[in-house]
């Protein structure tokens, strides 16, 4: 019997190696793969396609007729004058709620990242067994339900609130911004979104080598430059990462700004609600309003990591 040819034996082992990687991709990458199309590209794509379309007024019907009017709606007519303090502007009704709510999303990251690092620097420093107990502690309020939270915080303001009542004993009170507003939403947004900080900053900073503090110290450097020139560059991936854990999910927040702003504040989620299910009922406005947010948070991630170089700043 004549010897199989060589290259046929090479092509048949690479037949089969490509075979079994195949299948190794398929038990590993596919669920994933299945998960993503399914609830991710799916409804985005779907999201995408009823934000061309148009509503019918009277049956609430898709009408599969592509058009660029939900886009030009968000952004022309109906232009009304607003004051924000001494400054005034005109803006549509859509314009001033993404505004408000990259401004509320702003300063509510920046709370996050003020509060979560030096805790976070305090956890990387201690021993496994107190870590556990700090971090249980810390924790311990989120292992309740969102909505319970955000209820926590409503009794605490309002004209009547906890807050006012103790300053109205004292004859200090009662204070405009302990009631229902922009103060409390970005407590409340603050609050529900502080963990998520703080556990990239921990995972972050626990990466970190101390003994280069030490040694900065012990040539001379102060405090304040220790956390400048070593701590942030060294740390700068987990404070990017958490700044975009609290930022993005703070700027499209429905149940915070329903539960303490009392109808005061329109930040972008709930015109959306009002624009999808409420009384202005259009499913194309409410996409396409929907997929500019998307698109300005995808632009910002995007800038983030076109100027953030992270290998060169030294990520851990």
């Amino acid at each position: 019997m004549a010897a199989p040819d060589r290259d046929e034996t090479l092509r048949a082992t690479l037949v089969r190696g490509l075979s079994r990687r195949r299948t190794s991709l398929g038990v590993t990458v596919g669920p994933s793969a299945i998960w993503i199309v399914l609830l991710l590209v799916a409804p985005l794509a779907f999201m995408t396609a009823v934000s061309f379309a148009s509503i019918d007024s009277v049956t609430f019907d898709i009408i599969w007729e592509p058009t660029v009017n939900n886009y030009y709606d968000l952004v022309a007519g109906g232009t009304s004058e607003y004051s924000l303090g001494p400054l005034v502007y005109k803006a549509t009704a859509f314009e001033k709620a993404v505004l408000l709510s990259y401004a509320i999303a702003t300063v509510a990251t920046v709370l996050c990242l003020v509060f979560a690092f030096p805790l976070a620097y305090v956890l990387a420093r201690l021993d496994d067994r107190m870590f556990k107990i700090v971090i249980y502690l810390v924790l311990l309020p989120f292992f309740t339900m969102y909505l319970v939270r955000a209820y926590s915080w409503r009794l605490m303001f309002g004209q009547s609130g906890v807050l006012n009542q103790v300053l109205g004993a004292v004859g200090v009170g009662p204070v405009g911004a302990f009631e229902f507003g922009i103060p409390a939403i970005i407590v409340g947004l603050t609050h529900a979104y502080f963990p998520y900080m703080l556990i990239t900053l921990y995972a972050s900073l626990d990466g970190l080598d101390f003994s280069l503090i030490e040694a900065a110290r012990d040539l001379g450097a102060s405090r304040v430059e220790v956390v400048r020139d070593h701590i942030i560059p060294l740390t700068l991936p987990g404070i990017v990462g958490g700044c975009l854990f609290v930022f993005v999910p703070s700027v499209g927040a429905f149940i915070t700004p329903q539960i303490l702003g009392q109808g005061k504040v329109q930040m972008i989620g709930i015109l959306i609600e009002q624009r999808a299910i409420g009384e202005a009922t259009n499913a194309a406005t409410a996409s396409a309003a929907s997929m500019a947010v998307v698109v300005s948070i995808v632009v910002a991630m995007f800038l983030v990591f076109r100027y953030v170089n992270l290998d060169e700043l030294g990520g851990v």
